[in-house]
């Protein structure tokens, strides 16, 4: 019989996320197939619906930060249990704390694996460039290989980044990146902070990435039906997987049930591979 923690999850299960409100996507709009252009202008009305995404996602991070804190304790209660499979590496986005993620590395303790996160990012407001160096270095210092990265939003982007240095690339073995914008966001363009701006469409680095799809198969691209961060999708040209999961919002996918199957199928597989 399995027994249960304070917390209300049974021993050996990690917590799960509290599940997003309901918001309709077939009435918000749809992602950009793979391999099609962004659109050049924003209409109107997507800035409208962008809107109406943003107050959901804005009203789901509370619920994702409290799975983060249960997810914590619930990882120190684990500590005593061997971790032998390979290492995951979490890399979240900007403006995103270290531990943003820790809902997954918690998923990735309940597979045996050992989740690396990256305290020295801060609020991840660096440029790309920067936070891979960052990431690369955590890599070779620890000696990391046989690496899964699990990312969110522009930790895609440094996880790609990682994937074509040749420094780095034979340490990773793939990556599951959560609505990442791989061609760019026409919203940043005009956003408030340049840590927002470096995800334009125009940004050298951005266009360099996507011209590099080596790397690309090795990445699954997961993403929902409408990015209000986002409105060009996160679909990824020659990618081994894109995953348009039936939800609206930047933030709201990472609690969607199919994307936590497709993470704990992903960290069994890859640790039955090593």
């Amino acid at each position: 019989m399995s027994t249960v923690d304070p917390d209300g999850e049974e021993e050996g299960h990690p917590p799960a996320p509290e599940p997003a409100a309901h918001v309709d996507p077939s009435s918000i709009g749809a992602a950009v197939a793979a391999g099609s252009a962004p659109p050049a202008v924003i209409a109107p009305s997507e800035v409208a619906k962008a809107a109406v995404v943003g107050l959901a996602d804005a009203a789901f991070l509370p619920g994702w930060h409290r799975t983060g804190a249960r997810a914590r304790r619930w990882m120190v209660r684990e500590s005593r249990h061997p971790l032998d499979g390979p290492p995951v590496l979490l890399l979240p986005g900007a403006h995103e704390s270290p531990r943003f993620l820790d809902p997954f590395a918690a998923l990735a303790v309940a597979c045996g694996r050992q989740p690396h996160v990256l305290t020295t990012l801060g609020r991840n407001v660096a440029r790309v460039s920067e936070t891979a160096e960052l990431a690369a270095s955590y890599l070779e210092r620890h000696d990391l290989s046989d690496v899964l990265i699990v990312a969110h939003s522009k930790g895609g982007l440094v996880g790609k980044q990682l994937m074509a240095w040749e420094r780095t690339r034979r340490r990773v073995t793939g990556m599951v990146a959560v609505a990442t914008p791989f061609s760019g966001s026409l919203f940043a363009t005009r956003a408030p902070t340049r840590a927002l701006r470096d995800f334009a469409p125009s940004d050298a680095t951005l266009r360099d990435l996507a011209a590099n799809r080596a790397a690309n198969r090795d990445i699954v691209s997961v993403f929902p039906a409408f990015d209000p961060q986002i409105p060009g999708g996160s679909a990824l040209e020659d990618a081994q997987a894109n995953v348009r999961l039936p939800v609206a919002g930047h933030f709201r996918v990472l609690a969607h049930p199919q994307l936590w199957r497709l993470l704990r199928t992903t960290l069994r597989e890859t640790t039955h591979r090593a």
